[in-house]
């Protein structure tokens, strides 16, 4: 299922989000107020974190002049001195992705081009300019234009900057508060070549270095150069104080006044002020650097904030764009295609909550960074710039944002989890089958279960109770017990095959409970199986103590056997003869055809490095009559051959022939057989799946 998907504003982070979202197979449309949609010159960052998310969707920026940061070099602004240079290759190789400096325009145009363009998966977005929003409703997801138009669709996102009308939309409790604010402090910006600057012995040494960032420090202003566009061009950024460059225009491309900037520069070092004096005066800018308390919620309805709107960034760690670009993939790893519509505000919730933490911890951290040393003492606080520096970079939106939606999912599901953890829930019998439905049916399951009931010894077989817990109903010493063999076919969560399974099954046993309420059923010692998918969900989620083996089933006319073996080993032959048909019955008669009250397993997990000791140690029980009441089924036939003549034959072995299970073969081997009571053979045609099985107390 697609969703219409109309996002207001086509910045970075509006044009990343329709790539993604494209990519996703939704449909998007980007509404820009400007009639070009394009950016002006500027440089920006490309962090790992972000150029990652940018090779995702194979936009590769080095082929639109990106060059690396391979050097990064601090200077004191006011004497000029270099207080550190260093050499990023080797740390940089810690990094998935390069970390690049990119021209803001060039980068702009990748990311229209792969959002619009015919490249790509999924439908390109369409890109409605000169379309300014005046109104928006964030529960229709709808806007309506200055020109009176409304457009709609199944989600609004704004991407619409620092001055964003779909954030006053939110209708937050002293909205005013959330108004941006001049930070104390503006920033002129311009472009220069390189070669310009290399040809002036003066300032060359901040520039002479390729791929460098130059920090140039001041205790209330600041210089940062770096190149892009291939090493040719300079970009350079004057942080000072607001009052030396103030006007009524606060916005990006306001025009800068190169006389106030070289005021504004007037106290820096003769080969800082050298730089600045290279400034174009055609195209220098200037803007305020807008902060913004954090907003308490950016979601309502159907409507998600992104980049600036949600929360914008100071211009000190260049993450501004990168993290616009990480709130658009989020969405778009939450938003896969089929997400129901109903589902969108709750799953723009998970997009906040993947969200909000990292972008408000990489805001403020942004704010410390732009603090002068003096500044940070007065408020107690430090700045960590490799720690920092670490957030950063170490991170992928996409890894983290699915596996936030996946566990999402899970938990709206009855899902059973075991080992391995750490790839979700695994497929099991008595899990969701969810789309394996369409395309298997359960009612082609069934079974052969084929078992022989003899009379035992209470005195050996007590021994084999896990706990004092467990006991026998009767005094008599001569009991009963089952060796049930079971063939499993078709199975739905194997795909349609099986497999057997021989178990031991003790009856009349009886568990007393801690309050003295007496639980009566079949408790089941061991389980051999062939195949190891079901050893491990029922050792897992069962308690059942299930081991692996060789089970050979055959059977001929009025015959049947079964031999168990590990590795060519023989250690249990089952023989059935004669059998004879029984009238056709009705109904269920517990697992496995045993007339009982219920299934006893035990759980045990030992505790790691502690030898003896048990992290879990439980009873469990399976009760079958509840279950057969609670059954909306039909109860189906059964088919039940019956015979006297049958065999039971175990085999002990020893630590050459069956060294993990000759002390099992020996047990079993020792089990006395008074008599047969009764074998059978019974074609059934469902199979349990013991989801019923509980812990006892």
């Amino acid at each position: 299922m697609a969703l219409n998907v109309l996002i207001v504003g086509a910045g970075i982070g509006g044009l990343m989000a329709a790539i993604a979202l494209r990519e996703q197979g939704h449909e998007v449309t980007l509404l820009e107020s400007s009639r070009f949609s394009n950016e002006t010159g500027a440089a920006i960052h490309m962090a790992p974190n972000a150029n990652g998310l940018l090779k995702r969707y194979g936009v590769d920026i080095e082929k639109v002049g990106a060059n690396e940061c391979s050097r990064i070099a601090q200077y004191h602004a006011e004497s000029g001195k270099a207080l550190f240079q260093v050499d990023l290759t080797m740390p940089n190789k810690q990094w998935q992705h390069k970390w690049l400096l990119v021209h803001r325009a060039h980068l702009h145009n990748a990311l229209r081009e792969r959002a619009i363009g015919q490249e790509g998966k999924g439908k390109p977005a369409t890109l409605r300019l000169a379309s300014k929003v005046a109104s928006v409703d964030p529960e229709k997801a709808e806007v309506t234009l200055e020109n009176g138009e409304k457009v709609s669709g199944d989600v609004l996102l704004g991407a619409d900057g620092v001055h964003s009308l779909c954030r006053k939309a939110l209708d937050l409790d002293n909205a005013e508060k959330y108004t941006p604010f001049d930070c104390g402090h503006s920033a002129y910006r311009f472009l220069v070549p390189k070669d310009e600057v290399m040809a002036d012995p003066v300032c060359r040494e901040f520039v002479e270095q390729e791929g460098m960032l130059c920090m140039i420090v001041g205790e209330d202003r600041r210089v940062v150069v770096y190149p892009c566009v291939e090493n040719k061009l300079m970009n350079f950024l004057l942080i000072h104080p607001s009052s030396e460059s103030r006007s009524d225009d606060a916005g990006w491309n306001q025009q800068g006044d190169k006389k106030r900037m070289l005021a504004s520069g007037a106290s820096l070092a003769p080969q800082v002020r050298a730089l600045l004096e290279k400034a174009p005066e055609d195209s220098l800018k200037v803007w305020t650097l807008l902060d913004m308390e954090v907003l308490p919620t950016w979601i309502k309805g159907s409507m998600a904030l992104l980049g600036d709107a949600a929360h914008p960034f100071l211009p000190h760690q260049a993450q501004g764009g990168g993290q616009a670009m990480e709130d658009a993939i989020s969405l778009a790893a939450i938003l896969p295609h089929g997400t129901p519509k109903e589902d969108i505000p709750e799953r723009l919730r998970l997009y906040e909550q993947c969200r909000r933490e990292r972008a408000n911890r990489i805001q403020d951290g942004t704010r410390l960074s732009g603090t002068s040393q003096k500044d940070l003492a007065k408020m107690g606080k430090k700045y960590d710039a490799f720690a920092f520096t670490n957030y950063n970079f170490g991170h992928d939106e996409w890894d983290f944002s699915k596996n936030a939606l996946n566990k999402h999912l899970w938990s709206k599901q009855p899902y059973r989890f075991r080992q391995p953890m750490s790839f979700g829930p695994s497929p099991g019998p008595r899990q969701p089958l969810n789309a394996l439905l369409d395309v298997h049916s359960m009612a082609k399951q069934n079974q052969t279960i084929a078992s022989i009931r003899f009379r035992t010894s209470r005195t050996y077989l007590q021994n084999l109770l896990p706990s004092s817990s467990f006991s026998f109903m009767s005094a008599a010493t001569v009991v009963e017990a089952s060796i049930v063999c079971c063939s499993l076919r078709n199975m739905t969560w194997l795909g349609n095959t099986g497999y057997d399974h021989c178990g031991l099954y003790i009856h009349g046993v009886k568990y007393t409970k801690k309050d003295g309420e007496i639980l009566q059923g079949t408790f089941l010692p061991i389980l051999f199986e062939n195949l190891t998918d079901p050893i491990i969900t029922g050792r897992e989620e069962l308690a059942a103590p299930k081991l692996g083996c060789d089970i050979d089933v055959s059977a001929s006319g009025d015959s049947r056997s079964v031999r168990m073996s590990w590795r060519g080993t023989t250690f249990a032959e089952l023989e059935w003869n004669g059998l004879r048909a029984k009238p056709q019955t009705n109904g269920t008669s517990g697992a496995n055809g045993i007339e009982d009250n219920g299934l006893f397993m035990y759980r045990y997990v030992p505790a790691v490095g502690e030898p003896g000791k048990a992290d879990a140690e439980y009873a469990v029980f399976d009760e079958y009559e509840k279950k057969a009441q609670s059954s909306a089924e039909p109860q189906q036939e059964v088919q039940d051959q019956t015979t006297k003549s049958a065999s039971i034959k175990f085999s002990a072995g020893d630590w050459n022939s069956l060294p993990t299970l000759h002390h099992i073969a020996q047990g079993l081997a020792d089990v006395p057989i008074y008599g047969i009571v009764e074998a059978t053979v019974k074609e059934v045609p469902s199979v349990g799946d013991v989801r019923g099985a509980r812990r006892i107390e």
